[in-house]
């Protein structure tokens, strides 16, 4: 359980962070592409990379997709921090959980029990209440923000729960992909390829992606990453590297239809919990509902 409480302290961390760099308006796609050069400098720092006996094309495949999904899941979830809040945000994607929770059960043979099934349809429902926004938008309660902030464009109610739609949909797809990883390539699963070095050819895929996406925008208007970006997102990849480690470090030792509900049950009550105290973000009665009926279901998954 060390290993699934160091995860969870991980992913509160990102969370944070992207508040704060949303609050001092830095460049989300340069925050993330510095964040994924950093978590792959630290993963070969740390453990180095042992190429594996036999690279097949699965592997290389689901590489480049967890790379692609890692820098799209984390530009969406950042971009529904802004929108929706740190505590509803966490929530929608911590929700994800029934997509891997689903693939453990019907890929994996992870049998749930009755009350995990009565959980799964809990979550249906806590998604529909979490993801409606709240009467005036969560963390804008100082001076407003300019640019993406401006009233010019301001998200409408559709828009936002499109956003976080996306981000659930992101989001079990990369645990998914995790578990997927975990059973069949993994060391600990009679494959040939470290977990350190799957990290870093992914971390590298989504920095490549981040990196193309910079280089274009900087040779078009000539806006390159901050300094502070450089700063936060170093940071940023320090914590994003750790949670992922000590996430698969967790699955060598639980079920999915374990360390999936437990980590989220943790982190939607963490994310809310600093969301208010520290951002006094503020909730309608639905998305209080919402978070209530979640912890609930998530409870239920993780019997």
């Amino acid at each position: 359980m060390l290993f699934l409480a160091l995860a969870v302290a991980c992913s509160l961390a990102i969370a944070v962070v992207f508040k704060v760099a949303e609050r001092r308006d830095l460049d989300r796609t340069a925050l993330l592409t510095v964040n994924y050069l950093a978590g792959a400098a630290l993963a070969v720092a740390l453990q180095g990379v042992e190429p594996p006996a036999g690279l097949s094309g699965g592997l290389v495949a689901l590489g480049v997709g967890q790379g692609v999904l890692f820098i799209v899941g984390f530009w969406l979830f950042a971009l529904a921090i802004r929108e929706a809040g740190m505590g509803l945000a966490a929530g929608v994607m911590r929700l994800s959980v029934v997509v891997p929770f689903l693939a453990s059960w019907l890929i994996w043979g992870e049998a749930p029990t009755a009350w995990q099934l009565v959980g799964l349809a809990l979550a249906g429902g806590a998604f529909f209440l979490v993801a409606r926004p709240a009467a005036e938008p969560p963390g804008k309660l100082g001076p407003p923000d300019l640019g993406d902030d401006s009233p010019e464009a301001g998200v409408t109610d559709g828009k936002t729960v499109g956003v976080l739609a996306l981000l659930f949909l992101s989001g079990g797809l990369v645990d998914v992909n995790m578990k997927v990883f975990r059973e069949s390539f993994s060391v600990a699963a009679g494959g040939t390829t470290p977990i350190a070095t799957f990290l870093v050819f992914v971390f590298g895929v989504a920095f490549l992606v981040g990196a193309a996406v910079v280089v274009t925008t900087g040779l078009r208007t000539g806006r390159w990453p901050s300094r502070a970006a450089w700063l936060w997102g170093t940071g940023l990849g320090v914590v994003n590297y750790c949670s992922a480690e000590f996430l698969l470090r967790a699955l060598e030792r639980l079920d999915g239809t374990v360390a999936f509900p437990a980590n989220s049950v943790a982190i939607v009550f963490g994310a809310a919990l600093i969301g208010r105290v520290v951002w006094q973000e503020r909730l309608s009665r639905a998305n209080l509902a919402g978070l209530g009926l979640a912890a609930a279901a998530l409870v239920l998954l993780a019997g």
